[in-house]
């Protein structure tokens, strides 16, 4: 029997309209949300997790190593370098892996399309990012040479300026028995070790840091005035076997033709995860 009211022709009842505007919401892709299998969803949000940790961990680190040596050393060099500070490379990689993580873990638990497609873009322009820097690294392999060179001598000058610089060196030094750059001289580049600072009495005038002694990384004491005065003249017999006389920079560049494969094989794992 035809409706006689025109214009209650053609509706639904309300409980089939309900029903199907339900459908309509959460629809796959609609409203920003989608639906994926359980598996995938928290292998994703686990796996976020763990990089969300990570980086508000690096990001605590930094912080607290700037607090730190702002409260202390505010005021020593106002003209040291931002990368030479390794705290800040802390900052930028904990900020750079919690986003990642943050948009992840909510990108996966919320199935929310934006977020998903946020942290799918990011981890794309990483992955250029890093095939980018290998090309390039390999095309300007000469000029890298040279940029790390640089790189190496501020950080000689710079040795006192920073205490995270100071200890960056200093673990170098010791774990791969080396002084300097090329030598022990490059030490001279230093203000506190040059041989000029004997016109001011300087103790550590002509010397090198303790890190350069032998065997320093094996004593359980540390001996801090080890490598005091060892490059002057009157002392310079003695120095070969006061202190390690090959410079950092070939050791740096043995370890990396013996473990380029290595190296390759990593950053090609990091790229596919």
């Amino acid at each position: 029997m035809a409706n006689p009211n025109p214009r209650l022709r053609g509706r639904q009842p309300a409980a089939q309209r309900i029903y199907r505007s339900s459908q309509i919401r959460y629809a796959p892709g609609a409203g920003g949300e989608t639906e994926i299998s359980c598996c995938v969803k928290y292998s994703v949000f686990g796996f976020n997790v763990m990089f969300f940790l990570i980086g508000f961990a690096l990001l605590l680190i930094g912080v607290w190593a700037q607090i730190e040596k702002n409260n202390i050393y505010s005021h020593l060099n106002k003209a040291s370098k931002l990368y030479l500070d390794p705290t800040w490379l802390l900052l930028v990689v904990g900020l750079v892996t919690f986003i990642i993580g943050f948009s992840g873990c909510v990108g996966s638990l919320r199935e929310n399309t934006s977020f998903l497609t946020f942290y799918s873009s990011l981890l794309g322009l990483l992955l250029i990012a890093e095939f980018a820097g290998a090309v390039f690294a390999y095309a300007c392999r000469d000029q890298l040479d040279t940029y790390i060179r640089n790189l190496l001598n501020d950080v000689v000058v710079g040795y006192r300026d920073d205490p995270d610089l100071q200890v960056l060196i200093d673990t170098m030094q010791e774990s791969w028995h080396c002084c300097g750059i090329n030598g022990a001289d490059d030490w001279d580049r230093n203000t506190y070790f040059a041989v000029a600072a004997r016109e001011v009495s300087s103790p550590e005038a002509g010397g090198v840091p303790f890190s350069c002694c032998l065997n320093s990384s094996q004593m359980a004491f540390k001996n801090f005035y080890c490598g005091h005065g060892v490059r002057l003249k009157e002392h310079a017999q003695d120095s070969i076997n006061t202190i390690y006389t090959d410079g950092c920079l070939p050791k740096l560049q043995l370890w990396l033709n013996n473990n380029v494969f290595l190296v390759g094989v990593v950053l090609i794992i990091v790229a596919v995860i």
